[in-house]
């Protein structure tokens, strides 16, 4: 190798120090210029974005599970240019073609038994560019959350001396009210029933069950079917708690979900619509003001 085609460390510092500083700044600024020489621009950038906001008018509830439908969107929420229009059949016509960004909204309902499985919302473009598909400009799954609701409780419990054969029980109350009630699941456990205390052979024999017996009301049971020598079992805490067992639950606290593109050069002709999907059934989309497909036109 001769002398042109070495690099010493001296000089690798000091391209890294000149791509650190202007160096970098120039790279980038001659990249820019091929990236906007090679997708030319549809239009200058205006001052600021010319906006339009539509919603629903009322309550969408979805024609099925597991099925992508159109938003219908029937109002006009701001409207600061004629460059869309809100069509009949939800969709908004892109009437001057442009440099725009679409933001989407939904805002699903929540805790009514409906936000257990995924969801999906979508921006998409017509017609697309692709044959026989529009173009999906931009999308997202949402998660769902399903968890049975909790009841508690944390106390002191003195189980005592539980000989062979026998069965020492307490019944507490778990709060919030309401949760539990016969039928439903109960754990529970005591921080005394631990090899340090009792010793691995006890703690492997004691039966430790919770059972709910009434409304807010778990009885605590602990059973010693094989020591002969019997368990005494001193104070601790006991910790308890109940789960509702209904066959769904849904526990979002708010299912608002917001999403938006890139900036997208639109063409007059084009439609913009709003898909939503729901893998349950009966899910719907509420009539708010977090409900809204935004339309901005930069340039």
């Amino acid at each position: 190798m001769d002398d042109s085609d070495s690099v010493s460390q001296s000089d690798i510092g000091s391209r890294r120090h000149f791509l650190g500083g202007a160096g970098a700044a120039a790279a980038l600024t001659a990249m820019s210029s091929l990236a906007t020489a090679a997708r030319p621009r549809t239009s200058t950038l205006v001052g600021s974005p010319l906006r339009a906001r539509y919603t629903i008018s009322g309550d969408f509830s979805l024609p099925g599970a597991n099925v992508v439908t159109t938003l219908p969107l029937s109002t006009t929420l701001m409207q600061e240019s004629a460059d869309v229009a809100l069509q009949t059949d939800g969709r908004v016509l892109v009437r001057t073609t442009g440099q725009y960004r679409l933001i989407l909204g939904c805002d699903w309902v929540a805790q009514a038994y409906t936000d257990i499985d995924r969801r999906m919302i979508g921006i998409r473009r017509a017609p697309g560019h692709l044959p026989s598909q529009d173009d999906r400009l931009a999308s997202v799954d949402i998660p769902a959350s399903d968890p049975p609701t909790m009841a508690r409780y944390q106390g002191e419990w003195t189980p005592g001396f539980v000989a062979m054969g026998n069965i020492v029980t307490t019944d507490i109350t778990v709060s919030p009210a309401g949760i539990v009630k016969p039928g439903d699941l109960a754990l529970a456990s005591h921080t005394s029933i631990t090899d340090s205390i009792l010793g691995a052979t006890a703690v492997g024999a004691l039966i430790t069950q919770a059972r709910v017996v009434a409304a807010d009301k778990i009885r605590i049971s602990v059973y010693n079917p094989m020591i002969p020598a019997g368990v005494d079992i001193p104070s601790g805490t006991l910790n308890v708690l109940g789960m509702n067992a209904v066959e769904r639950s849904g526990r979002s606290n708010d299912a608002w979900q917001m999403l938006h593109t890139a900036t997208e050069d639109l063409t007059a002709g084009e439609y913009i619509y709003a898909v939503v999907r729901t893998k349950t059934k009966g899910d719907y989309v509420q009539a708010t003001r977090t409900t809204f497909l935004q339309i901005e036109r930069f340039g």
